[in-house]
């Protein structure tokens, strides 16, 4: 499967998973974030250290990324 996608969502996924990792570095309880309705993007903390966000956007062609070692333990947005 090809990922076709523009710039423009590229920089939405990543500023996304930026927030997600301040979110997740903030709340270390918490595993997801984000809104679950069609087209909306979901974080998962993801990896052995659980530093990763994989993020995943709730349609049918979406291929989810994984952002490796993004959450900064002890960070505070």
């Amino acid at each position: 499967m090809t990922r076709m996608t523009t710039v423009e969502q590229d920089a939405e996924q990543a500023a996304f998973a930026v927030k997600a990792a301040s979110h997740f570095a903030a709340h270390p309880e918490h595993s997801t974030v984000g809104d679950i309705k069609p087209g909306g993007f979901l974080a998962l903390r993801w990896g052995m250290g659980e530093d990763c966000v994989l993020v995943v956007k709730l349609d049918d062609y979406h291929e989810p990324t994984n952002y490796q070692q993004i959450i900064k333990k002890g960070v505070r947005p």
